[in-house]
């Protein structure tokens, strides 16, 4: 059984490769204010480490108090073979310290390679289905930028996941950097990759034989170009914009108007 001590925080140290390597500002405040008014509810988990203690879970717990100034923190001392044994404690994690699917990938793949787990090993462990824990792990072996990017909670998990299917990797750091400024749905981001799939498939080099009352139809391939000046160069620069249509309309006569100005 674990051993519930109270540790200097200065003899405790945070995990190589912490679950929650991104922590939100806001629920981290949160968690502070709980601390101060309240206390700390539940004992983080540390296994001896070289005459100092490492941490098992509770890492945002640890940090809170260290934000805080506590010189000491409440915490249940494991031996190795208890953690071993005890592996879904790290579980707790992701219910309660809400982890995005990037870090629980990490998670996932850090205690996979610590506790020698198998995918029904982690299955087991964290509760989860496979088809759960296999998209996380793509996610991690997939296109590392979008990883990071998810990592540091600039896109979610369901707009990282569309934009890994697409295997153009200039063109997926491209549609990433669209999805990053423009905060779009995962749904947008399967509306560009259809778009690249449309532009990347070959046009044939012949055309069937036109039927006597149909004539062929012609296939132009997608570009990426401003809607205004109709250039597609520098399209890292283009935005995009959803409007009205009657408004669009709008815009374009007050362009026109403008252009025809500057001529006279």
């Amino acid at each position: 059984m674990p051993e519930l001590k109270q540790i200097a925080l200065a003899d405790i140290d945070e995990p190589p490769l912490a679950a929650r390597v991104a922590m939100d500002d806001g629920k981290l405040q949160e968690l502070m204010q709980s601390l101060t008014s309240i206390g700390l509810m539940q004992p983080i988990g540390v296994k001896p480490r070289d005459a100092r203690y490492e941490i098992e879970f509770g890492h945002r717990r640890f940090v809170a108090a260290t934000k805080l100034g506590w010189h000491h923190i409440a915490a249940l001392v494991y031996s190795e073979g208890e953690i071993t044994e005890g592996a879904a404690m790290l579980a707790e994690n992701i219910h309660r310290e809400e982890l995005s699917a990037a870090e629980e990938a990490i998670l996932f793949a850090e205690s996979q390679e610590k506790y020698k787990l198998d995918e029904a090993g982690l299955c087991k462990r964290f509760h989860v289905s496979p088809d759960y824990l296999g998209d996380r792990l793509r996610l991690l072996r997939d296109d590392p930028v979008v990883f990071e990017s998810t990592l540091k909670r600039r896109i979610n998990f369901s707009v990282a996941r569309e934009l890994n299917k697409c295997n153009d990797e200039s063109h997926r750091r491209y549609l990433l950097d669209i999805c990053e400024r423009s905060g779009c749905s995962a749904r947008v981001a399967a509306d560009y990759v259809r778009q690249w799939r449309v532009s990347a498939s070959p046009i044939p080099t012949t055309q069937p034989a036109p039927s006597p009352d149909t004539a062929p139809a012609q296939v132009e391939p997608y570009r990426h170009e401003c809607a205004l000046c109709g250039g597609g160069k520098d399209p890292w620069n283009l935005l995009t914009v959803t409007v009205h249509k009657w408004e669009w309309k709008m815009i374009q006569r007050e362009i026109q108007k403008s252009n025809q100005r500057t001529e006279n």
